[in-house]
């Protein structure tokens, strides 16, 4: 009995001791390892003293802090510091978590610190979480997470940052999770994460990124997901992809891609991928999904500019289960999209405007309990949006249903686009029927574009889609789409106008072997560069010979011509791509004859020669003057000697000095 009143009273003991060091308002609750410290939504205005030195979490959330140096005193024991919700204005640079050896998770969230600088996190080597979002960051220094290996998860989402700098994840080497959405992030720069071999889940949605260089994700060997989504990318980042093997979860919504281009997704192993609400998506291309063994959900759902699907837009996707296309602007999805998966599939079509002709027959015989109903679900109440409208698809009689029809284009074709020179376009005409269209392309001048057709400037990119670059001013005028099928062929027009460029060449001196162009316009920065392409205008010459200037030059001279010929100078702009040039302003130049090198040659020599003799007349009047000067300076010395030698003879006294005719009359 004794023994059991002794223990009792060594708990109470205990009990009071704890309560007696938990600081006031604070509340504390013991634990297994130690005392969590609760300290949250108190308005705060500093950490409270006294607290118990075994506190493993201490939870500071929600108060009024503003500066913490000197107010966290040493807790070897605490593994979670919470103080999110506060006014920290700046964190300085080691002197406040130095003394939590053994911390593992740091909370930082909504304060109004900047700056985050060198030295801040020194010593708590056991971080495995910082979170540090929705505070004011926008700046951060180069090596602000050194020392920092064993931290796991980093967010730094909600903040102003404009950029992303390797150095920050040299020594992070256990990092597996770094959220950087909605900063102000543009551009993802090769390298950005090649030190960072254990990341398996980037999070960059919510920025501003534009571009992605094609060796921005080299060094994600781990990485399992990637959140691109809400950005302002126009095309898929599909090279710098390529690097991540281990990509399972792929999001891209909400950027601004109008079209999804042949291998934009290949070779890739992913198993889930976001494609949806997307404004602009028109269409998805030939190939756009190509190798993609192990996908088995693709989002292209909500893109409401979403009109056609290439009937080979899927190749070699053999595991995919769910496609979910609802709620875009399909009239019309081809047969041939489904023949290509071999397991069950379910695609949701639901909320698509679409034309109950013999495009719709194969859906409404799945809907039916007939053909491919075992392996293919359609999900979501289909209804007609025409002929017939607000009539559910699957009320439809397949037998009534017509196998065969005419092309339709599909999209906009008849419209006008205005394009200025130098600049490509894209023009895309796509169309649906049974038997399926071929389209070709009437051009300007009459000539048919097909695939067989061969011209640098004008291509197919795959069917229906007519690239022209660089545009020149004979491309004006009208293009026509011609879908055609056994049943008839649908057409569409197209007019581009082409826009001058605002730059015009003039000759500003001209000699005898050398021209000097001057060029002026609105548009002199429009290109990072000029071509300057100049010839001799007579029979038999026929090459130009060029040079290069770059946007900053407004002049160039020439050198090398011929006296008394008639030169055409040009400038314009070279193609990256096929190094085509195009033509922007020319001037016409007749150099001048010899006599007027001569004469300039003579009027040189003459004031050469001039100039030589003034030379020489000024250094021999400089020399006399400096001659004559020196002879008055040591005739004056000569004549009066300084009166300081004066008054220095005078004082030796005159027997002192030895004369010879006084020492003979002394004898």
């Amino acid at each position: 009995m004794k023994d059991y009143l002794f223990l009792l009273l060594l708990l109470l003991s205990l009990l009071l001791s704890l309560f007696a060091s938990c600081p006031s308002p604070c509340s504390c609750v013991p634990g297994p390892t130690g005392t969590t410290v609760n300290c949250s939504g108190l308005h705060l205005e500093r950490v409270p003293q006294g607290l118990p030195a075994d506190a493993t979490a201490l939870l500071l959330r929600g108060n009024n802090l503003t500066d913490l140096f000197g107010q966290l005193p040493p807790l070897p024991s605490l593994l979670h510091l919470d103080l999110s919700y506060n006014q920290l204005k700046q964190l300085g640079r080691g002197l406040i978590f130095h003394n939590f050896s053994s911390l593992e998770v740091l909370d930082l969230s909504h304060n109004d610190f900047r700056t985050v600088f060198n030295g801040v996190f020194r010593g708590i080597h056991r971080l495995h979480t910082l979170l540090m979002m929705h505070v004011q960051i926008k700046f951060i220094e180069e090596h602000v997470f050194d020392g920092l290996t064993n931290l796991k998860k980093l967010h730094l989402s909600h903040n102003h940052l404009n950029a992303i700098f390797p150095e920050w994840f040299r020594e992070l080497p256990q990092l597996e999770e770094l959220h950087l959405e909605n900063n102000h992030i543009s551009y993802v720069n090769n390298g950005c994460f090649s030190s960072l071999h254990s990341l398996l889940i980037l999070s960059l949605n919510g920025n501003r990124i534009r571009g992605v260089s094609d060796g921005a994700f080299d060094g994600l060997h781990n990485l399992t997901a990637l959140y691109l989504e809400d950005n302002q990318l126009s095309k898929v980042p599909s090279v710098s992809m390529r690097a991540i093997r281990q990509l399972r979860v792929l999001r891209l919504g909400g950027n601004f891609f109008p079209q999804l281009h042949t291998g934009d997704f290949v070779r890739l192993n992913l198993e889930e991928c976001f494609v949806e609400n997307i404004a602009g998506l028109t269409l998805i291309d030939r190939g756009a999904f190509w190798d993609l063994p192990y996908l088995k959900t693709l989002h292209l759902h909500h893109n409401a500019q979403l009109q056609f699907v290439d009937e080979q837009a899927f190749i070699n996707v053999p595991n995919l289960r769910i496609l979910s296309l609802h709620g875009n602007n399909l009239s019309a999805l081809s047969k041939e999209v489904v023949k290509s998966f071999q397991k069950p599939l379910q695609i949701s079509l639901h909320q698509n405007p679409l034309v109950c002709d013999c495009n719709i027959r194969w859906i409404s015989e799945i809907l039916k309990g007939g053909n491919n109903s075992t392996r293919i679900q359609i999900l979501g109440t289909l209804e007609c949006d025409g002929p017939i409208q607000r009539v559910p698809v699957l009320s439809l009689d397949p037998s009534q249903i017509p196998e065969n029809c005419p092309p339709v284009l599909v999209g906009s074709t008849n419209l006008t686009v205005d394009k200025k020179i130098g600049e490509g376009h894209v023009f895309q005409c796509r169309a649906h029927g049974l038997p399926s269209p071929k389209i070709h392309w009437i051009l300007p001048d009459g000539r048919v574009l097909n695939q067989t057709s061969n011209d640098s400037r004008m291509r197919l990119k795959g069917p229906g889609s007519l690239e022209l670059h660089p545009i020149r001013p004979a491309d004006r005028g009208t293009y026509t789409c011609v879908a055609e099928n056994l049943l008839g062929q649908a057409i569409g027009v197209m007019t581009l106008i082409v826009e001058n460029i605002d730059i015009h060449l003039f000759p500003q001196s001209v000699a005898s072997t050398f021209v000097t162009v001057v060029w002026n316009g609105t548009a002199r920065n429009a290109f990072p560069e000029y071509e300057i392409v100049y010839r001799r205008e007579e029979e038999g010459v026929r090459e130009y010979q060029s040079v290069t200037v770059n946007q900053f030059f407004r002049s160039y001279t020439i050198n090398n011509l011929r006296p008394n010929a008639l030169y055409k100078f040009c400038i314009g702009v070279k193609s990256k791509e096929d190094k085509q040039y195009v033509q922007f302003s020319c001037t016409w130049v007749k150099t001048r004859d010899e006599s007027f090198m001569m004469q300039g040659i003579h009027r040189t020599s003459n004031v050469a020669v001039a100039a030589v003799l003034g030379i020489v007349a000024s250094m021999t009047l400089v020399v006399c003057a400096v001659t004559v000067a020196a002879r008055k300076y040591r005739q004056r010395h000569y004549d009066t000697p300084e009166k300081s030698l004066v008054t220095h003879m005078a004082q030796i006294p005159l027997e002192n000095l030895h004369s010879p005719l006084m020492a003979h009359a002394g004898s």
